[in-house]
């Protein structure tokens, strides 16, 4: 993943402060002389610096990493609206009415063949309700097969 300025901004803030604090000491010593005041608390100020500069770091790599998370949304949103724009081919419609202007044969009995209701037509065909729907059969041994 790339960092951004942010990223890199507190990672040498966290070098700044490192050298600060290890060198706490004598640098404390030599403000001190040329200031003519007392020393400055060196460690403090570096051990400050190195959280400050991990609190950027951090904050930069999350904008980048949102930003990125950003980025791939928008990405989904514009394939979708293009999906949307583009016309979608219709399938071809089945028509249930050319079935039904064929005549049907001649019924020959109704009944019940485990729980489920069946017409006997006199080609020996046979439509029975089933869990899909209501089916047709071209003998009532294919329907009982069927049924179980």
């Amino acid at each position: 993943m790339p960092f951004g300025k942010l990223t890199w901004t507190g990672l040498m803030v966290v070098a700044f402060g490192w050298a600060v604090l290890l060198s706490a000491p004598t640098l404390a010593m030599a403000i001190a002389q040329v200031s003519g005041r007392a020393p400055l608390d060196m460690a403090g100020i570096g051990q400050n610096l190195i959280l400050s500069g991990f609190g950027l770091a951090l904050l930069g790599a999350l904008q980048s990493g949102f930003g990125a998370l950003d980025q791939f949304f928008k990405s989904i949103l514009e394939r979708t609206a293009k999906q949307m724009e583009a016309p979608k081919p219709t399938p071809a419609r089945q028509q249930p009415v050319k079935e039904r202007a064929k005549p049907l044969p001649k019924v020959v009995e109704r009944g019940w063949l485990k729980d489920r209701a069946y017409v006997l037509f006199v080609d020996g065909s046979v439509e029975i309700d089933t869990l899909l729907g209501r089916r047709r059969f071209s003998s009532m041994q294919d329907a009982h097969e069927f049924v179980g």
